[in-house]
């Protein structure tokens, strides 16, 4: 499909030209540097390469505003004999195929791939182009052309207006306040991975001290404390695993609600948040025999990453009559009896290197998915401590998800107002006072 030319001047379209700021091209505020890739036959351009090289997957794999390492590096030679271009620090590396926009800021000097459109600023603020070009990326994609994957071409990408401050000072206030939400956004992230980080510590500490060091429970390298057992978890249920049902779904109501298989993350089957809900249209009795209970524990069938083939998830808040899809089978683990295990410290096991290292060994692949059926879910072995001591690791987990659950509700606040103060001060909406910009260092 071809774009018109006047998409090019969406962004003044749209937001205007406020008082004090100025109108230029992309091309006009920076030099826009594409990449290249040395020949693989030649060993000279990459043995002992010296000269980072970013692909897109390095931009992926980083997750932040600046980059600093690249899985590979080139030689001079390798340099001069491709048409990659070592760019400065403080270059913008911006991906152009396939994956259209995603960015980050080139700590050291550094080359990149074909797949890059890179911009070097010359007439802006650094920073300031970095956050504009979120405003601007949906602008370019619809650039975006190509059979087998989508490319925007460096001149295209030249040729799109933007309104910038013509102020420098102002530049750098905008700069500075969305780079101080991003930093806000770091040290919640921080936050976030100590206290997962916690988590695995003590779940490590618990099934370590008891079974030792060992990739799988049914082959502890120590004796077991006293009132441990290992049990195959068949002897754990009140019945036999049962598959889900997967009728034909639509991702809005109405219908009985379901839902994908995103929602089952840590130990948890997440149906409080509208986009891993789906709609079908079942009969009553088919809502009877799959309706979900609080408690009940969910495990994944099958999938093709073998991280989350096994992987169990706890019921706990979720929509009326909902019920649960084909690809994961309901676990009821038995209230009575021993010997028992509560479903809360059932998730923690199953999910836990020891037990979900043997689901993995069951695993069958049929075109490219792993799966497990009812059998290998009741023949993998759980270990099983006294009630009290299961109830203290759950009671230990339970307060430090608490705080997991806390941090991601800031860090979806601090989301939302990031979103909102770049669209604001990037688009002029709302103006940095002089004295804001007086006391930004």
């Amino acid at each position: 499909m071809r774009v018109s030319a006047g998409a090019r001047h969406d962004f003044l379209r749209r937001f205007g030209l406020p008082s004090g700021w100025d109108a230029h091209t992309l091309g006009e505020l920076a030099r826009v540097v594409g990449g290249g890739t040395p020949s693989r036959d030649e060993h000279r351009f990459w043995d002992r390469g010296t000269i980072p090289w970013a692909t897109p997957t390095d931009l992926t794999a980083n997750g932040a505003k600046r980059i600093s390492n690249t899985a590979e590096c080139i030689t001079e030679a390798g340099l001069s004999s491709s048409s990659a271009e070592l760019l400065p620090a403080g270059s913008i590396l911006y991906t152009s195929r396939a994956t259209i926009g995603a960015k980050a800021v080139a700590a050291i000097p550094m080359a990149t791939n074909q797949g890059f459109a890179s911009l070097v600023p010359h007439s802006v603020d650094a920073d300031y182009l970095y956050y504009l070009l979120d405003v601007l990326t949906p602008i370019i994609k619809r650039f975006g052309a190509g059979t087998t994957f989508e490319e925007v071409s460096k001149r295209d990408i030249r040729t799109v207006w933007c309104a910038i401050p013509a102020s420098p000072d102002e530049q750098h206030a905008v700069a500075g306040i969305l780079n101080a939400a991003d930093k806000a956004l770091d040290r919640n992230d921080a936050a976030i991975e100590a206290a997962k980080a916690l988590k695995n510590a003590i779940l490590q500490g618990f099934f370590y001290e008891a079974l030792g060091e060992t990739a799988y429970a049914n082959r502890p390298s120590k004796a077991l404390p006293a009132g441990w057992a290992l049990v195959e978890t068949q002897h754990l249920l009140a019945e036999d695993p049962k598959n889900g049902v997967s009728p034909e779904s639509s991702t809005q109501p109405p219908g009985t609600p379901t839902f994908s298989l995103a929602a089952i993350r840590e130990g948890r089957v997440a149906l409080d948040r509208s986009e891993h809900l789906k709609y079908v249209r079942v009969a009553e009795k088919v809502i009877e025999r799959y309706r979900i209970r609080r408690g009940d524990v969910l495990v994944v069938r099958g999938n093709a990453n073998p991280d989350l083939v096994g992987k169990a998830g706890m019921v706990d808040q979720f929509p009326e009559d909902c019920i649960y899809p084909d690809i994961t089978m309901r676990v009821s683990f038995r209230a009575e009896g021993s010997p028992r295990v509560s479903a809360a410290f059932a998730v923690l096991a199953w999910n836990h290197a020891l037990v979900h290292n043997q689901v993995l060994r069951r695993a069958k692949t049929s075109n490219g998915t792993l799966k497990i059926n009812g059998r290998d879910v009741n023949q993998t072995v759980i270990p099983v401590p006294p009630d009290s001591e299961q109830d203290a690791l759950v009671s230990r987990i339970a307060g430090v998800e608490a705080q997991l659950d806390a941090l991601s509700e800031v860090r979806r606040a601090l989301q939302h107002l990031k979103r909102a103060l770049a669209h604001d001060l990037l688009t002029g909406v709302v103006r940095v006072p002089s004295v804001i910009m007086e006391n930004l260092p």
